[in-house]
């Protein structure tokens, strides 16, 4: 909790959707004024809970809801009498069986390091490990995220663009702003229903100066800077006293300057679009435009979506033995 109540008073600039960043107000400054530091371990389809508190001990807390959403997701492919699909979070086991796919759910606030919330460097770290297994021959992305923190994404990014396997996304309410960013470098996308949302590809910064209210309560505050140290924190001072001119020229362009190319490096019909299109502006749609526009590729199923990623990663397993086979004559 003490994590996301950092980043949404730190002035940092964050992809996000309006939505996203008043949920993740209320959550991590709740309106009864209780935020818990802990949530508590409950037993779940799948797992006992001194089960449960074993996994803890090399996992994290997100990690163990990622799990725990897998085998629901086991659980209904099994109830679908499906052709056997393995789909893992266990990324570096090489006795998994002969292309299995790797599952990665980006849910909630993008944080770039987190315990209780997605993490962008565990999931390049997760993306490192699946490639580096030969039993995995895809990688699944699952996302439901309104987006969030901005750093450390372009890491991410150089680490998805370099995924020899292919990648599938499947997104569920929303894939917005971050959690596009991530999305994107899927060779394919596809949305769960028709009103999923998806977009808002965007830069901002917010958050709120108690000054005036600490004033109130008689705190006052003191500052003083050294005679040669007149440009410090200054940029933050001038934003804060609304002169936001250099602090979007010279923090806030650059930075969405990188999401909008790795966007239209990924998405090509996006990158034939004019300047001044909405959906290159912030704008957020739903799944029948954003096939129009090539922000998605359709709407599938859960069920359907793993079974493409399945064939996905036969093929690219295929055409790797071609390739061996070929060098080797």
């Amino acid at each position: 909790m003490k994590e996301l109540q950092s980043l949404l008073v730190s002035g940092k600039p964050l992809f996000i959707t309006i939505d996203g960043f008043r949920q993740a107000m209320l959550t991590a400054f709740p309106l009864s004024g209780k935020a818990p530091d802990k949530p508590e371990v409950k037993s779940s389809f799948g797992m006992t809970k001194d089960e449960m508190l074993a996994y803890l001990n090399t996992h994290s807390w997100y990690q163990l809801e990622s799990h725990l959403a897998l085998l629901d997701i086991q659980k209904v492919m099994n109830q679908e009498n499906t052709a056997p699909i393995t789909l893992t979070d266990e990324f570096s086991d090489e006795q998994l069986p002969d292309n299995s796919i790797a599952y990665h759910r980006v849910f909630g606030t993008v944080m770039s390091d987190s315990y209780y919330y997605f993490s962008s460097k565990q999931l390049q770290s997760d993306l490192l490990a699946a490639e580096a297994n030969p039993q995995i021959s895809c990688h699944f992305l699952h996302i439901n995220s309104p987006g969030g923190e901005a750093w450390y994404l372009d890491r991410l990014s150089e680490t998805l663009r370099s995924c020899e396997k292919p990648i599938l996304t499947f997104y569920e309410q929303m894939c917005c702003s971050a959690g596009y960013y991530i999305g994107c470098h899927g060779q394919r996308i596809y949305a769960m229903t028709q009103n999923d949302y998806v977009g808002c590809i965007g830069t901002m910064c917010s958050f709120y100066d108690f000054e005036e209210y600490f004033a109130k309560l008689g705190i006052k505050k003191v500052e003083a800077k050294a005679t040669k140290s007149d440009l410090k924190n200054k940029v933050f001072d001038d934003l804060r006293q609304g002169k936001d001119e250099q602090f979007v020229k010279d923090i806030l362009d650059p930075m969405n300057v990188q999401f909008l190319d790795e966007v239209l490096s990924q998405r090509s019909k996006l990158a034939d679009l004019p300047d001044d299109a909405p959906v290159l502006r912030g704008e957020t749609f739903y799944t029948p435009q954003a096939v129009e526009l090539g922000l998605t590729d359709g709407s599938k199923t859960m069920v359907e979506a793993i079974a493409e990623a399945s064939t996905m990663g036969r093929e690219y397993t295929e055409a790797k033995q071609l390739k061996t086979a070929i060098y080797n004559i």
